[in-house]
């Protein structure tokens, strides 16, 4: 009788299956890694440059001195509009031509005024001190929709020694006139006007990483419209480089990679003599810590550090090759987190320089620009119609024939004395310095239940003040009024204000009545 010969099933080895799994296991780890320390990482340094960007162009709009920019502005607008008609055909794409060098020949006027060369300096001191790639002054032509350039602190190009009165143009510097058309991106700009442009991260050839912001700098006074494109007076932009930290962090991630390469390559080594020594528990808690990578990227890399094998041999081995691995790779993700911190450094500091530019030097209480942006952030409020709030408006009495008669020193003495007084009483409240002796004081939540109470306290202190005569034998003496903001018959802040001030000019003439 023939037998029948068995069919061979064929076999998957241990091996093999435990080596596709250990190469499976350390090839996700290392892409996860890799992907996520990367991706993370660079949204929070661009994160981070974006925030230091919009600091310091607003600390450059503060920074700046106003009048000198408009003067350049005005000169600039009136070559500009009278050279460059609606219908000439002059645009950036034609820079180094013909037609742009003689367009810009006619801005020369403005390079050699004083007022020019005043805040060319001051943007370059300020480039220096905040480590800005480009920073700049520019005002919009929003019928063309087009950005003009006033000033530039970009490195200047050589001088044609055959043409010595023809503009440079050969450096990266815009010179007054040098206009950019609107993209799209900075269209959007209608929609939030008082924003300014958006930030934008850029990466081009000829400048490289780049954040660019621009903010707007409106035209002084009280009540302006922040949404109205008319009220902006110039933009103040900076360019802030990120190649240095892109560089860095590549160079950081690629080592990484390697690590991560060397320590995969070793691990899948080790795991085929585990195999030879079949050893197969202790192989599936390291597949079993590897998976868990995959399933919590977003935990603390410690999945290893909690796996405990004692087989003195080589599956210990490559225990402790993935621990070390582990520890390599929180070590260079801490290493690359620690960057990001830098510039949570440089963030913080740019927010000290806007502290100290809200704060009145006198008294040091807050001052007008800073009454500007809670007037701002309550109109907000007006319009959802949840506003509370109450404007007391503080004067001092006869501040000019204190100057007048003992100088404007024991002027500041009774200054500093009101303002002691109004921080003594209003304990709750928000205090500005508003003009050379005017207070206002915008009181909410508590002091604003209290409003009555705080008014008396108020004119207790003063008369106790003249009384005893504690500022250097005068006494502080202060007219005050106060007004509850009325949905019914006020529209904004502005309208409560006036009635505020109203009532402290009616005081005034009663305490001057009744002297």
């Amino acid at each position: 009788m023939e037998q029948v010969k068995k069919k061979r099933k064929f076999k998957f080895p241990l091996w093999a299956k435990t080596l596709i799994v250990l190469l499976l296991s350390v090839t996700a780890v290392s892409v996860v890694a890799v992907v996520y320390s990367s991706r993370y990482l660079k949204k929070t340094t661009m994160q981070s440059y974006v925030d230091k960007s919009v600091h310091l162009a607003d600390t450059l709009g503060v920074y700046l001195n106003y009048d000198e920019v408009l003067a350049v502005r005005d000169k600039t607008k009136e070559i500009y509009e009278t050279v460059v008609p609606a219908d000439a055909f002059v645009s950036n794409d034609s820079w180094g031509e013909d037609i742009w060098l003689t367009y810009l020949h006619y801005f020369d006027e403005v390079v050699n005024m004083v007022e020019y060369q005043n805040i060319l300096k001051d943007i370059e001191a300020f480039h220096k001190v905040n480590e800005a790639k480009y920073t700049y002054v520019a005002y919009v032509d929003w019928t063309n929709e087009r950005l003009i350039y006033l000033i530039d602190d970009s490195p200047l190009g050589e001088e044609d020694p055959d043409v010595p009165d023809a503009p440079i143009i050969d450096g990266e510097r815009c010179l007054p006139g040098t206009f950019d058309d609107f993209t799209e991106q900075d269209k959007t700009i209608y929609s939030h006007i008082a924003e300014g442009f958006y930030s934008e991260v850029t990466n081009m050839e000829q400048y490289g990483y780049l954040v660019s912001v621009g903010r707007p700098v409106f035209k002084k006074g009280e009540g302006i419209d922040k949404n109205d494109k008319n009220n902006v007076e110039f933009f103040t932009l900076v360019d802030l480089s990120m190649d240095a930290i892109i560089a860095e962090q590549s160079r950081s991630v690629q080592t990484l990679a390697w690590i991560l390469v060397i320590l995969g390559v070793a691990a899948v080594i080790v795991g085929y003599f585990l195999v030879v020594l079949f050893i197969l528990r202790p192989v599936r808690k390291l597949t079993k810590a590897a998976n868990e990578y995959t399933e919590g990227s977003g935990e603390e890399l410690d999945k290893f550090a909690k796996v405990k094998i004692r087989t003195r041999d080589e599956i210990e081995d490559l225990s402790n090759s993935m621990k070390k691995m582990e520890g390599d790779i929180n070590k260079y993700i801490a290493d690359l987190l620690s960057t990001s911190s830098k510039l949570e450094g440089a963030k913080r500091k740019a927010d000290e320089m806007k502290s100290l530019a809200d704060k009145d030097a006198l008294t040091g209480i807050a001052n007008k620009r800073a009454y500007f942006e809670t007037e701002e952030r309550l109109n907000k409020e007006i319009k959802q119609g949840k506003a509370r709030f109450a404007i007391s408006m503080i004067d001092l009495n006869d501040l000019k024939l204190t100057n007048d008669t003992l100088g404007h020193e024991k002027g500041d003495e009774l200054i500093i004395g009101l303002s002691n007084i109004i921080r003594e009483t209003f304990t709750s409240s928000s205090l500005y310095r508003i003009g050379g002796d005017e207070f206002a004081v915008i009181s909410e939540n508590g002091d604003l239940k209290d409003i009555d109470v705080l008014q008396k306290k108020f004119v207790d202190a003063i008369n106790k003040s003249i009384k005893a005569k504690d500022v250097d034998g005068m006494g502080v003496s202060a007219a005050i009024g106060f007004a509850i903001f009325d949905p019914k018959i006020d529209n904004n802040v502005e309208d409560t204000f006036k009635r505020a001030d109203k009532k402290m000019y009616e005081n005034k003439k009663m305490m001057k009545g009744s002297n």
